[in-house]
């Protein structure tokens, strides 16, 4: 009997099973979050498909920093709900640029457990 698993033999999640999110901030727009929402229980991916470097800092209701997620560093969003996260990006000559104050936002579904 052959059973199946979301871990391949190196110790990753399988690509086909990664969702990845992509950041986008530019001065004329706010912090775009694509998909806006996912599963509870999805491994995600957050990337900058303009190629920089992204580095995710999620924010309790209170503001406090918790979580921090590094580029392309995979994550699993395990709880439902609602997410600001602050969003720090760095260009091609390494210098790091801190997102809008506002940051982005990403819905876990179902909202509750």
């Amino acid at each position: 009997m052959s059973s199946t698993t979301q871990v391949t033999p190196n110790g990753r999640i399988a690509p086909a099973d990664v969702k990845e999110i992509h950041v986008v901030y530019n001065d004329a727009n706010p912090v775009i979050v694509t998909p806006p929402s996912v599963s509870k229980g999805t491994t995600a991916r957050f990337k900058d498909p303009s190629g920089g470097k992204l580095r995710i800092v999620f924010l309790s209701p209170t503001g406090k920093a918790t979580d921090q997620v590094l580029d392309s560093e995979l994550c699993t969003l395990t709880v439902g709900g609602t997410y600001h996260f602050k969003c720090f990006f760095t260009d091609a000559k390494g210098v790091e640029h801190e997102g809008p104050a506002i940051g982005g936002v990403i819905d876990v579904e179902p909202q509750r457990p």
